[in-house]
């Protein structure tokens, strides 16, 4: 059979040879539209991604330029204050900082064209400020000049009008970054929908067109029944047939049964796909996201087991989700026994595949734990936004041979989406937590204390009922009040900001400084007993003395540090290192009292 003769219609019996034409035509039009719908996503969305990109570009290089210009100001006062060298450090590295970041938001303007003027603007006025005030104080300082208060006041003013620029600025940056993030979702969704319903309607015309040319069978069965029938009953006047069911037309019906099959198989994979996708584009966390994403790929694939693994920002990979069985688990594992393999894999830049688990499995502790509850074949897919993975989206059957390569590039193909909308959720999450953030000073406000609690509390009885060493110091800025009434709530929140970057700063890594409220802050002290956590106590109370934010006044504070014991709870803690700072202030204020110091006294 010719090519040319696919093409001819001589014979209206041959019903393979029209199925072969209007299957060539089916899979050209199908082609036609997944190239269409390929160009339509590549030229509406891709512009808009690098727009949202540019824009977090640019925000993020305009918040390390404010930090550069922090730092400045904070060495070039500190030294002009204190004429301690050890802030000349900060205004060098502050300037180093301004100019590298400067340069590049000079570079990058051009990409950001709705903001070019603006950031440029902004620069001047940085140039301005810094010609005016910091460099000509400092060159003032370092040649021995003693800084008057009005000139450091006209400095802070100038400093407080730019930081007022760059929240302006960023204000708007942000809602037009979230504008097209909005627009960028709308047209994803919008070119799935269209696509997936365009190759619905493309297969339910052709599940169509085989229904109804199916009926053209009836007369050549019925043939072929009557010739079965005569064979069998040997009937002397009937002509055998060579007909058979092994024959080219049994051979038609069981590939008409499997094509049926296999249509419907795609449609609703292809139905469980666009459910997955708008499940993700809906979900409102990243615990949404990992949700969504197990019980739709379970449903999909058909797997006994699905897993999500990520790493966090201090490189160590956790198994953030489990679906297995009827069991659906979001609670956090540490993997320390697999992070090689995850890093190698990572490293790597490539999905792996493991057939069968009796020639060849992952190693590490879990991968033992897993092969011991039978599973024998695995596809671990990276998931990766712009280059960069935040993932391992891991698949485990009980059957040896259940995933193939064909199927792990199948699924390759739906990991982008899956990537982007954790990536999407991580980065709502991490806008979220801005409002944990006290306005007046820029620590965790009491809120964020009362989740951290919750959670280093149950860590630190996680391990088999011991529990782990968790201090917690309370301290209160002395007089307060009365210092607000002579000076002016002006200057006492600039006492309170002072201590808050005290805090930030001179804290251990893994400490966490908070505004319990008012003239009141709270230090969390994971792993740490109470006798180190007075050490702590003791070390803030001196830097608070003797680094006051002003020559005309000196701050003192008064410490009241406790130690989580076995059975007590938040409030209890809280009440016993409460109960101490106040010992401490009744004591004469500007120290530190633990929880067992100062019971006995009178006062």
């Amino acid at each position: 059979m010719s090519f040319r003769s696919l093409f001819r219609n001589d014979n209206e019996t041959k019903l393979g040879l029209l199925l072969i034409r209007f299957s060539l035509a089916f899979f050209a039009a199908f082609a036609l539209l997944l190239s269409g719908g390929y160009l339509f996503q590549d030229h509406f969305i891709k512009s808009s991604y690098m727009h949202v990109r540019d824009l977090a570009i640019l925000t993020e290089n305009l918040d390390m330029l404010e930090k550069s210009l922090v730092e400045q100001e904070g060495g070039q006062r500190g030294f002009s204050m204190t004429g301690e060298s050890s802030f000349l450090s900060y205004y060098n590295r502050g300037l180093a900082d301004y100019r590298k970041v400067s340069a590049n938001l000079l570079k990058r303007s051009s990409l950001t064209p709705d903001f070019s003027a603006e950031v440029n603007g902004l620069l001047n006025d940085t140039e301005v400020w810094q010609n005016e005030h910091s460099r000509a104080t400092m060159e003032r300082s370092l040649l021995g000049e003693t800084i008057d208060r009005d000139t450091l006041q006209k400095g802070e003013l100038a400093f407080r009008v730019l930081n007022a620029e760059f929240d302006d600025l960023l204000a708007r940056i942000t809602v037009k970054r979230d504008l097209e993030r909005s627009r960028l979702m709308d047209r994803i969704s919008m070119t799935l929908a269209l696509t997936g319903a365009a190759a619905l309607l493309t297969i339910g015309l052709y599940v169509f067109f085989i229904i109804k040319h199916i009926r053209r069978l009836i007369h050549p069965l019925a043939e072929l029944d009557q010739a079965i029938s005569a064979y069998e009953g040997s009937l002397e006047d009937s002509v055998k047939s060579n007909y058979t069911t092994s024959g080219e037309l049994g051979r038609l019906v069981q590939a008409f049964h499997r094509m049926g099959e296999d249509l419907r198989r795609e449609s609703g994979q292809l139905e469980d796909t666009y459910k997955m996708i708008n499940a993700l584009n809906q979900a409102g966390s990243v615990q949404d996201v990992y949700r969504q994403t197990l019980l739709h790929m379970r449903n999909l694939v058909q797997c006994d087991k699905v897993s999500i693994v990520m790493q966090n920002a201090d490189r160590r990979f956790f198994s953030k989700a489990v679906s297995q069985g009827e069991r659906l688990s979001l609670k956090e594992a540490l993997l320390d026994s697999e992070r090689d393999e995850l890093r190698s894999m990572i490293q790597g830049g490539k999905s792996l595949l493991y057939d069968n688990w009796e020639i060849e499995h992952p190693s590490g502790g879990l991968s033992e734990r897993v092969y011991r509850d039978g599973m024998r074949s695995s596809v671990h897919l990276l998931l990766k936004k712009d280059h960069r993975v935040i993932g391992i989206l891991n698949l485990y059957s009980s059957r040896p041979y259940f995933f193939t390569s064909v199927k792990k590039q199948r699924l390759e193909k739906l990991v982008p989406l899956i990537a982007t909308a954790i990536d999407n959720a991580l980065q709502t999450s991490r806008i979220q937590s801005l409002a944990m953030r006290d306005g007046l000073t820029g620590l965790w406000n009491r809120r964020h204390f009362d989740e951290a609690f919750v959670r280093l509390t149950e860590e630190a009885r996680a391990n088999e009922g011991a529990v782990r060493p968790l201090s917690l110091i309370l301290l209160d800025v002395d007089r307060f009040k009365l210092f607000n009434d002579t000076r002016g709530h002006q200057e006492g929140d600039a006492v309170l900001r002072h201590i808050a970057l005290l805090l930030q700063a001179y804290c251990r890594f893994g400490d966490l400084p908070v505004r319990f409220g008012g003239e009141e802050f709270a230090v969390l002290l994971p792993n740490t007993p109470l006798e180190e956590a007075a050490e702590v106590a003791n070390r803030l109370r001196k830097l608070i003395e003797f680094d006051s934010p002003s020559p005309d006044y000196r701050v003192t504070a008064s410490f009241g540090v406790a130690q989580l014991h076995e059975g007590q709870d938040r409030q209890e803690l809280i009440g016993v290192a409460d109960s101490a700072l106040y010992r401490a202030k009744a004591a004469g204020r500007n120290r530190v009292y633990t929880e067992n110091e100062g019971l006995n006294d009178s006062a």
